[in-house]
């Protein structure tokens, strides 16, 4: 046993231990050391672990605009007169588009949709009385990128008629011109995003004329997100 004097309040008290309870005493002090010891290493791990992730991210995903620009200003296909990173949107403006797949060159020779804050890429005619800065995606000549896929599911989900294919604004709009509306027959109807507002729809039908004369037509249209035709044109 072991003596142990203690002195509270004035008085004098006399606590007796013994060797059991020592060693019980001294096992829970260490216990106690040994796991907070654990869970400040624990915690110094996840915090160095969460640091890691977060560099990694910012590093393998998130682009310099300002370093990306200045690589698309000088590229060598095309003559690029403005870059600006607007709205998590790639906006370039070139004097020699092509009619279509420049969107698509430049996406895919930068990895530009490959980032995290970049959303979508639009290809502008050079004009220098209306710059960048003032543009919209509504404006441009083409575009890719993320929000073009939700913006196809919707709007094909809305127009596209599941029975025969057809488009049906543009097949509303057609039969309206048609001396015989009923003779309308869709063939091939396929659609590719201009932007995140418009869709290109390339149509070709069959229909017949009064004199029952058959007649295979080929039109592309553009129809916004709410089924308007904007414009028609017949191809040859």
């Amino acid at each position: 046993m072991h003596l142990c004097d203690l002195h509270f309040f004035g008085k004098d008290f006399v606590l007796w231990i013994s060797k059991t309870d020592r060693i019980k005493a001294f096992l829970i002090i260490l216990v106690a050391i040994v796991v907070f010891g654990g869970l400040i290493l624990a915690k110094i791990y996840i915090s160095k672990n969460q640091k890691e992730k977060v560099v990694v991210a910012l590093t393998g995903q998130v682009a310099d605009t300002a370093t990306l620009s200045k690589n698309i200003k000088a590229d060598s296909l095309y003559d690029v007169k403005e870059v600006i990173y607007k709205d998590s949107a790639v906006l370039i403006s070139v004097t020699n588009p092509d009619k279509s797949g420049t969107e698509a060159y430049f996406d895919k020779k930068y990895k530009l949709n490959g980032y995290d804050n970049i959303n979508m890429v639009g290809i502008y005619q050079y004009n220098p009385a209306k710059p960048l800065q003032s543009a919209s995606l509504e404006d441009a000549m083409m575009a890719k990128g993320k929000k073009l896929g939700n913006f196809q599911e919707q709007w094909v989900a809305k127009f596209i008629d599941t029975t025969d294919g057809s488009c049906k604004p543009l097949k509303k709009y057609l039969q309206a011109s048609l001396k015989n509306p009923d003779s309308f027959k869709n063939e091939e109807t396929s659609y590719q995003p201009e932007n995140v507002y418009k869709m290109r729809v390339v149509c070709k039908y069959i229909s017949l004329d009064s004199l029952g004369a058959k007649a295979i037509n080929n039109v592309t249209s553009v129809i916004d997100t709410a089924g308007k035709i904007i414009s028609v044109e017949k191809n040859q």
